[in-house]
């Protein structure tokens, strides 16, 4: 095997996939990061589709659910919390801020809809149990967006490491940084705030991801 195939065979995803229909999904919060990442993404994927919006104000929802093509309903978090349009998807998908991601897997899981979430799955350990067992006895999926475990090169090294390549790891070194302040120059943004993103604030958003 040549060095080239070898490295691609790192970036190649090969978990299973399933395709038994479209997973019609609800959006909670319609913040830049899941108007302009979020609901693209989902649209270009051949497994889901976004159906519902999700936002502070009904008017602001069905803005934004105006301008997705398989959108049919835009919603308050009220709304959402009354059950509103509850036939219209199957599963939901939380990019609330950190804090702020408990109501909405409670009422989900009360719905009996499968909850993706965006990591950290809450603010604390403690709020993110109580989702867990929310979802846990309403017999529904929950799943944290967290994408490191599941990059090819990561399961690579960790395959690597278990089988004794480079011996008995005894310490690692990880960094994380994004220029949160060019991203958004707001100085009052919720990942700033540890009251909405947790008691580490960045840390705990984007300091998992060498985790």
């Amino acid at each position: 095997m040549s060095l080239e195939a070898f490295l691609d065979d790192f970036e190649r995803r090969n978990w299973q996939r399933v395709s038994d229909g479209t997973v019609r999904i609800a959006v909670i919060g319609l913040g830049w990061w899941t108007v302009d990442q979020a609901i693209p993404a989902i649209g270009a994927s051949e497994l889901c589709e976004t159906t519902v919006t999700v936002s502070s104000t009904s008017e602001k929802a069905k803005r934004v659910a105006a301008g997705v093509e398989t959108a049919t309903h835009g919603l308050s978090y009220d709304e959402f919390h009354a059950g509103e349009a509850a036939d219209a998807y199957d599963a939901v998908y939380i990019c609330s801020p950190n804090a702020l991601h408990l109501p909405y897997a409670r009422t989900a899981a009360e719905l009996g809809k499968a909850v993706l979430c965006e990591k950290p799955i809450e603010a604390s350990s403690e709020r993110g149990q109580q989702m867990v067992d929310a979802c846990d006895e309403a017999g529904v999926p929950l799943i944290v967006g967290y994408r490191m475990h599941t990059e090819p090169a990561i399961r690579r090294a960790r395959k690597l490491i278990r089988d004794g390549v480079i011996g008995d790891p005894v310490h690692a070194i990880g960094t994380n940084s994004q220029a949160m302040l060019e991203l958004i120059s707001d100085p009052n943004q919720w990942r700033l705030d540890p009251e909405l993103a947790g008691s580490g604030a960045t840390v705990t958003d984007i300091g998992i991801y060498p985790l």
